[in-house]
């Protein structure tokens, strides 16, 4: 959890703080997806709100009436390329920005990679912070404490667009508490696309086939099914019944191939987030009870030669799957790419995909945080209500909601609008469009009727009507819009991580509180170390700064 800038983090909250003292006689201030979720083509725009200044003039959420220009800094990828004659601060994504919104853009600087973080923390230290820029959790929090920041609560009421709010709203709310601080709107938050968080079982449905299966519900079903795959060699001599991941045992909020997330959430274990436990306290979850039942039964399906035995070695674990050595793998909604490979391999191949049920028979899905990047505004900048509109011209414009956005050059990375490309989908996003594939599909919707992203899935769907798998490039690419987004659909329990950012003692403390925990959780699973070893975990995490940081999380949330 801890991340790999944490110093750098506690030197730049300390220079904020002096930075305010002087400022303030020692007073402190506490307060690629790019297309339409629709998946249908939009006129653009609702009708803008009226001011409430009382005013009988109406504001335009999409353009100002008076041309603003804001400074700021941003990420461009190493290799991004521009045509000849653009420029990071002049390229068709400035001009559309200044023709729509008579917004212009000064770029400080600009960087790549860890050069960009190491810059632009070392600017916000110093306080050489611009007019309008992008930051993560951590540094927006800080910056708000440290009063450097624009309250946008008024002006986001009085500019944000119908679309903005729409899309905001898909997240129940959630994603607007997370940029508010004691109660005042401190930054536009992202969305983050909550289908990347949930994890799938990818199962071979014709071994299963092959040998008179029914498909998995449970962990019980997990464990008799990858015993039949490796008793009866389905895949060849050294055959994997599920495989594992490399490099932790611990649960990411966004699901990746071969975590075992979704084994873990069929115990209602989340190790390595910050949860509720069973009584409804704040909790780390790899201390919790529910871990140790999952890790018991890794530990189990491992000693038993059906969890991979080389997982924690392995380098590439697609290949065995690719291979068809694999017979089940854990993963996200867009694995169409190994499933794809493996049906080069093996035409007879056939993946299912399932989602597995705790003993209650509930589907748990421990969701990504809700925004993930915060768009703020220099504290005193005169135009704080140019962020609203560029916000909202950028929103419009990547959801296709406005007629000359489709005009833009879709190669030219949109890293390259002036604060970057924080994600604004509708939280539900990969269902929308599902949804809209199947109707057009289905003869509901028009083809010339979808936007140009739906339009191009609709075409290969068509294609592979007509020719099942003949372009399994063009297969794969729709394909996490069908099957898979349907699991998206069924009902489940959802969890959120209470804490995403780090504490003081986190800072210190944190790096050799992970080994800790990797190591135990390995040794355990492996069977170097028996099982009880958990405890001794517990007790040595809690007594090493696991209490410390508990508590000093409890104390921070209570303020927000």
């Amino acid at each position: 959890m801890a991340k790999s800038k944490s110093a750098w983090l506690v030197v730049l909250t300390l220079v904020l703080a002096l930075a305010m003292t002087a400022c303030s006689g020692g007073k402190t201030n506490d307060a690629a997806d790019t297309a339409g979720a629709s998946g249908t083509s939009e006129s653009g725009g609702a009708g803008a709100p009226a001011s409430p200044s009382g005013s009988a003039k109406e504001i335009d959420p999409y353009r100002l009436d008076e041309p603003a220009e804001f400074t700021t800094f941003k990420h461009v990828g190493a290799n991004s390329k521009l045509p000849a004659g653009d420029t990071v601060e002049d390229n068709q994504y400035t001009r559309y920005l200044q023709e729509k919104a008579n917004i212009t853009a000064k770029v400080l600087w600009y960087a790549s990679g860890s050069d960009f973080d190491q810059k632009s923390m070392l600017a916000i230290g110093s306080g050489d912070i611009p007019d309008i820029f992008v930051v993560d959790e951590q540094m927006f929090r800080t910056l708000a404490k440290a009063g450097q920041i624009e309250d946008l609560t008024d002006v986001f009421e009085q500019y944000a667009a119908p679309l903005t709010r729409e899309i905001l709203a898909s997240t129940d709310g959630r994603a607007l508490e997370a940029a508010t601080i004691q109660g005042r709107l401190m930054a536009i938050p992202n969305i983050s696309v909550q289908a990347d968080a949930a994890s799938m079982l990818f199962v071979r449905q014709d071994w299963l086939d092959q040998l008179g299966l029914e498909g998995p519900k449970t962990i019980a079903d997990v464990e008799r099914i990858a015993k039949a795959f490796v008793d009866n060699k389905s895949g060849g001599e050294g055959t994997i019944g599920l495989t594992g991941p490399n490099n932790t045992l611990t649960v990411p909020m966004k699901s990746g191939r071969h975590d075992l997330k979704g084994f873990y959430a069929a115990y209602n274990a989340f190790p390595g987030n910050w949860v509720k436990d069973k009584d409804g306290h704040l909790a780390y979850g790899s201390i919790l009870p529910e871990t140790k039942e999952a890790l018991s039964k890794l530990r189990d399906l491992y000693t038993a030669g059906l969890l991979d035995k080389e997982f924690a070695i392995r380098k590439d674990t697609d290949e065995t799957v690719i291979s068809g050595k694999a017979g089940m793998f854990f993963g996200p909604w867009w694995s169409g790419g190994v499933l794809r490979d493996t049906y080069a391999n093996d035409p007879d191949a056939r993946f299912k995909v399932y989602m597995i049920e705790d003993a209650q028979g509930r589907i748990n899905n421990l969701l990504m945080p809700v925004s993930q990047k915060f768009v703020v505004v220099k504290k005193g900048f005169k135009r704080p209500e140019a962020a609203i509109v560029y916000m909202n011209t950028f929103i419009r414009a990547e959801r296709k909601a406005e007629p000359d956005a489709a005009k833009l050059d879709t190669s030219i990375s949109t890293e390259f609008w002036p604060i970057g490309n924080p994600t604004f989908d509708y939280a539900d996003a990969v269902e929308r469009k599902s949804v809209v594939l199947a109707d057009a599909l289905a003869g509901k919707i028009k083809p010339d009727d979808l936007i140009p992203e739906m339009r191009v899935l609709y075409d290969l769907a068509k294609a592979d009507e007509a020719a099942p798998k003949a372009d399994l490039a063009g297969w794969g690419r729709f394909y996490g819009y069908t099957e898979p987004a349907e699991m998206l659909k069924l009902p489940m329990h959802s969890i959120y991580n209470e804490y995403t950012v780090t504490t003081p003692t986190m800072d210190r403390k944190w790096a050799n509180l992970k080994k800790l925990e990797d190591e135990t959780f390995f040794s355990i699973v492996m069977g170097s170390k028996p099982l009880e070893e958990f405890d001794r975990f517990v007790a040595d995490w809690k007594a090493q700064g696991g209490d410390e940081i508990t508590a000093e999380i409890g104390e921070e949330l209570k303020q927000r």
